[in-house]
């Protein structure tokens, strides 16, 4: 007798809740009505959440308020969704300033020679204000900020605490400061200050820090081959005291070019560092490449023998050459298991082809307390067994090479820009210098670019000769196959196998692609065009996603020089920043609104911007005299109200 799905025992129903993910549970909930009700169980979508969703934001907020699993399953897959299709919710500016940071859905940018930080994701009203020439004179010994030769950049903001380097011109002095936003500061009476260090060098300064520690670094350590390395310091936020007297070398450790060759970011407290690069030289004869990479213990507890770095697979050299221009180094820590995970985008030819296209590659890290199991060789470049080949006879004992056996990857751990026959004919691609940031979205298995489409001749306002340019969201996303193979109606078999010959779990998964989006689409209202690009160029942009929204800077009109208008598109249904109207995509409503400046805010006077590594802005501070009465830090309106530009679009 033919048994349906809702025919289930709920014990049953219950364990397979745990293995679904939000896709899934949504997609099971619309089966029948039977099924529908069921689903909506709390009890059911706790264990949904708790099994693969509970390192999400909306699956630690439901399982800290012990409700809301159900609502945060489909806001969740709402998310995702209109990530994936190139469909988001809403857009609107959110400020204007000459530098912004955008992280755990908080903005923190600098605008009239103030940083202010804005929780985004908590729809303030209001924002909290540095008062940088205050700060600057009260941090720093004997600096005045007004003889204009102090230059600051913003550098890290993470959980209400925002870090800025501060560059001194006529003294040439570097210091890296750390100044608590929140509203109540976290520190208690040790005041907001967290952090004061003079740095001796600012080449390819990078800071990353949580609540609890901040890490900083440079490239400036002479090592005894000659090369230039990376030492590294680290600071506890609570007691304001770094935990080294001197830099941290990390020795062995190349590749310089941060977001392309090297990355570093906070895990569990713990530092870590991930290189594409073995050594500082390259080999002429080489098989494998692999992933260098550091875990550094906040206590920088090093060995005499100095840091010893690991080396996970990466890939074989004979797999094409790869376009070095488009490669994407990243570290994320993954919304399902919490783990975290290298992401790299390649643009290969692949097998030496003629055509090339990008993939990204997933590679997962072990946790701090797991990099023990994984000890570096006794000897790093020790004479690997290598392949019978004839290149293999010409080595000597002055070359390096790296040979291990070629590993599979999982599909789930790669994606293909263009997968077999889905790839459109022509393709819609932009080349480089159209594309002003690309990233991948782990969550919602998407590409993400940020093209610079000019309208066609004429399309501008008055019948305009010269295209105007036009920013523009374009997705690539995929999704997983059915798990029945449609030619045999059997279940796809798992592809790979361990030593012992057990399959490995999630082997058998096949994806497909969901083809190519773009967004706004072509015959989207001025409006809309507008407030995404507000100039007739866009000028340098810069940009940052994460897996709810997109925030980019954009040149606007009217505007001080080095100041860009801030635009933040949102994929997130239930983030609804007031004020905004609705527009409907399928009409044209009118000419643009023709405000130049924010409402009630003060033109700011900033003067000269600059470029630091991977286009981080500073901001020349030179305004009038300080009022010494204000405070350091203050709350005011949120700028984005004064403004009142936006949009919702469903």
């Amino acid at each position: 007798m033919t048994k349906n799905l809702d025919s289930i025992p709920y014990d049953v129903f219950y364990q397979v809740a745990s293995k679904l993910d939000c896709h899934d549970y949504i997609h099971l909930s619309r089966v029948n009505r039977s099924l529908n009700a069921a689903t909506k169980s709390d009890s059911i979508a706790r264990n949904t959440v708790k099994g693969d969703l509970l390192h999400t934001k909306e699956g630690k907020e439901a399982d800290q308020a012990k409700a809301g699993y159900r609502k945060a399953i489909g806001r969740l897959y709402d998310i995702k969704e209109s990530f994936a299709t190139a469909q988001p919710y809403s857009a609107s500016v959110l400020g204007y300033g000459s530098a912004f940071l955008f992280t755990g859905g908080s903005l923190c940018y600098i605008y009239n020679d103030e940083i202010r930080a804005l929780n985004v994701r908590g729809a303030s009203r209001v924002e909290q204000v540095l008062n940088l020439p205050n700060v600057l004179r009260r941090a720093i010994p004997g600096c005045n900020p007004e003889n204009g030769m102090a230059r600051v950049s913003l550098m890290n903001y993470n959980e209400g605490v925002v870090a800025f380097l501060v560059e001194i011109d006529d003294r040439r002095e570097a210091w890296l400061l750390a100044v608590d936003l929140k509203r109540r500061p976290s520190y208690g009476k040790s005041g907001r200050l967290r952090l004061r260090v003079q740095l001796e060098s600012t080449e390819r300064l990078f800071v990353r820090h949580n609540g609890s520690y901040l890490y900083y670094g440079t490239h400036s350590a002479v090592g005894t081959h000659g090369h230039t390395q990376w030492e590294v310091n680290c600071a506890d936020l609570k007691t304001m005291k770094t935990q080294s007297e001197n830099m941290i070398v990390l020795d062995k450790f190349a590749g310089y070019e941060i977001g392309q060759t090297v990355c570093f970011e906070v895990y569990q407290n713990h530092l870590y560092a991930i290189s594409t690069l073995v050594d500082f030289e390259e080999e002429e004869i080489d098989w494998t490449s692999y992933y260098v990479w550091i875990c550094l213990d906040p206590r920088l507890q090093i060995p005499k023998e100095g840091v010893k770095p690991h080396r996970t697979w990466r890939r074989q050299h004979r797999e094409g050459p790869i376009n070095d221009t488009w490669s994407d180094l990243s570290l994320r820590q993954d919304e399902s298991s919490g783990q975290l995970m290298i992401l790299e985008c390649r643009r290969e030819w692949r097998d030496g082809g003629s055509e090339n296209c990008r993939t990204y590659y997933i590679q997962p890290l072990p946790a701090p307390a797991d990099v023990d199991k994984q000890q570096p060789p006794s000897d790093y470049y020790q004479m690997p067994a290598l392949p019978d080949e004839p290149l293999a006879k010409l080595l000597d004992s002055s070359n390096k090479p790296n040979y291990e056996r070629p590993l599979k990857r999982l599909r789930r751990h790669y994606h293909q820009e263009y997968e077999g026959s889905i790839e459109p004919k022509p393709r819609r691609d932009f080349i480089l210098a159209k594309t002003k940031f690309r990233t991948y979205n782990l969550s919602a298995s998407s590409y993400l670019d940020l093209v610079n489409d000019p309208l066609p001749s004429g399309g501008g306002r008055g019948g305009d000769l010269v295209p105007r340019d036009r920013v523009r969201l374009r997705m690539v996303s995929r999704k997983r196959k059915c798990p029945i193979d449609e030619e045999s109606g059997l279940l796809f078999t798992p592809e790979l196998s361990e030593a012992d010959g057990r399959p490995v779990e999630n082997s058998e998964e096949r994806f497909t692609s969901r083809g190519v989006h773009l967004w706004p689409p072509d015959d989207a209202p001025q409006e809309l065009n507008h407030l995404l690009c507000p100039s007739k160029r866009t000028g340098q942009v810069q940009a940052t996603a994460d897996e709810r929204s997109i925030v980019y800077s954009v040149n606007k009109d009217g505007l001080q020089p080095g100041d860009q208008a801030i635009i933040f598109i949102n994929f997130d249904p239930c983030l609804r920043l007031p004020g905004h109207p609705r527009l409907n995509l399928g009409s044209r409503l009118g000419e643009p609104e023709k405000t130049e400046t924010a409402v009630g805010i003060e033109r700011p006077h900033v003067g000269d911007v600059g470029q630091q590594e991977r286009a981080a802005m500073h901001t020349t501070v030179a305004d009038k005299r300080a009022n010494q009465n204000v405070p350091a830090v203050r709350e005011e309106r949120a700028m984005y109200l004064d403004i009142g530009q936006g949009f919702w679009f469903r």
